[in-house]
């Protein structure tokens, strides 16, 4: 080999091995980045880490459930132990889901409110330090949704460990005026308290970082907040593309979907307002709603004064794969809350290759344009409580599906391994 031609391979493999690392690093190669961090001692080394999980469980939680059950699930699939505390209403045992690692404690949870009565915290307080004291002690805690920010000095009377609070948007949201509800001064202080005695919050969107720097920490780093806040999305286990599902022909009728809690915050019966524009615009539509909650009944009133009993399908709650079989039945998935962190619903939707018509709210607006590379090309956002628009995209959603020849394929999505490694680094971090 001549020293001109050794030259130029010795360049071109330099070049190869520049390339390798940069996409290892890019692609969130986690093995790589956690040896990294190991080397330089950001974080312990590897071992089978002790941890309390305090979250929501299906069947109550709604999306959030499913992703801290999936969070739980994926810890184990790494080797630790993870204990799964999950509150339910009382009176509703024969609905529980029973395996080693899960266990259930009776509680007055604040579902939809951002306050919680004096006895409702004591009893949880008292049954989670009990929990602690039987199976415990943790290397860490994770507070799996915001609601639990309350839990945190019984807590820390038990646990003298690293506490992880998981930020999903419903209490952030509302705080940081998303919402436009007034909330009592003194109770926004004691929440802001509460958030700052967390390790680390974990953000599962982008802009719920920004609003937790903002509101808790008023980007001022003297309160010790650089790094505190991070992003790091759900580790859900997302569908696999159906190469089989329903295509739509002209002349089809218009089949949405939409999974969400029946309550005010998700605005069900904007669902039906939609629905009724569609009928009485000529269009032939079917909606299969998923999901219970204190609004079902308005919701079933207002549908039969609407006359649309044949159009839209209450189907109550159900198993996470029947919602998910029915992605492959429908061609749009409606959501129309007015608040969300980082809606799963869609992001289960592109997974399946499905049109969206959603409310422009901030978390659904994140999913649509900033979850890949590119903006979903089948999303359509409108302005919130604004049926006529909603219709008007479902109709031309159907149209541009019709008007395919072929199916619009989800883009390439990120891997729930690489997020679930992205979890185990950071509490590795906290136990430096």
């Amino acid at each position: 080999m001549t020293t001109t031609k050794f030259i130029g391979f010795f360049l071109a493999l330099c070049l190869l091995l520049v390339t390798v690392t940069h996409v290892s690093a890019e692609g969130r190669g986690f093995d790589w980045v956690e040896d990294s961090l190991i080397q330089e001692g950001s974080i312990i080394p590897r071992s089978a880490l002790k941890i309390l999980l305090v979250s929501v469980h299906p069947p109550y939680g709604g999306g959030s459930a499913h992703s801290s059950m999936e969070l739980a699930t994926g810890l184990r699939s790494l080797g630790h132990e993870v204990v799964h505390v999950a509150p339910y209403n009382s009176g509703q045992e024969d609905k529980l889901a029973s395996y080693q690692g899960l266990e259930w404690i009776k509680a007055d949870f604040p579902w939809n409110t951002l306050t919680i009565t004096a006895e409702a915290q004591r009893s949880m307080d008292t049954d989670l330090k009990a929990i602690y004291a039987k199976q415990g002690p943790f290397d860490c805690v994770i507070l799996g949704r915001e609601t639990f920010v309350w839990h945190i000095p019984a807590i820390k009377e038990v646990h003298s460990g690293p506490v992880m609070l998981i930020v999903r948007g419903a209490y952030i949201n509302r705080l940081a005026g998303n919402t436009n509800e007034t909330i009592d001064p003194v109770l926004r202080a004691q929440l802001v308290g509460l958030y700052r005695q967390a390790d680390v919050i974990v953000c599962i969107a982008r802009h719920l970082v920004s609003a937790i720097n903002t509101v808790i920490f008023g980007d001022d780093p003297t309160l010790g907040a650089e790094g505190k806040a991070i992003f790091i999305p759900n580790p859900i286990k997302l569908p696999e593309y159906d190469e089989h599902q329903r295509r739509f022909r002209q002349g089809d009728p218009i089949r949405l979907v939409m999974a969400a809690q029946i309550k005010s915050r998700k605005r069900p019966i904007d669902a039906v307002e939609i629905m009724k524009r569609l009928r009485d615009s000529g269009h032939e539509a079917e909606l299969i709603v998923f999901g219970s909650g204190p609004d079902e009944g308005e919701m079933r009133d207002l549908i039969r004064r609407y006359d649309l009993e044949d159009r839209v399908h209450m189907r109550g709650h159900v198993k996470k794969g029947e919602v998910l079989r029915t992605l492959s039945e429908v061609e749009t998935v409606l959501l129309c809350s007015d608040n969300e962190g980082w809606p799963r619903t869609l992001q289960e939707a592109i997974a399946a290759g499905k049109a969206i018509v959603a409310y422009d709210n901030i978390g659904s607006r994140e999913v649509l344009t900033q979850w890949v590379d590119e903006p979903w090309s089948l999303g359509r956002l409108v302005p919130i409580g604004d049926a006529d628009a909603a219709a008007k995209a479902v109709v031309e959603l159907a149209d541009v599906i019709r008007s395919n020849e072929e199916p619009v394929r989800p883009p390439v999505l990120p891997d729930s391994g690489d997020v679930l490694h992205e979890f185990e680094v950071a509490l590795r971090r906290l136990l430096n």
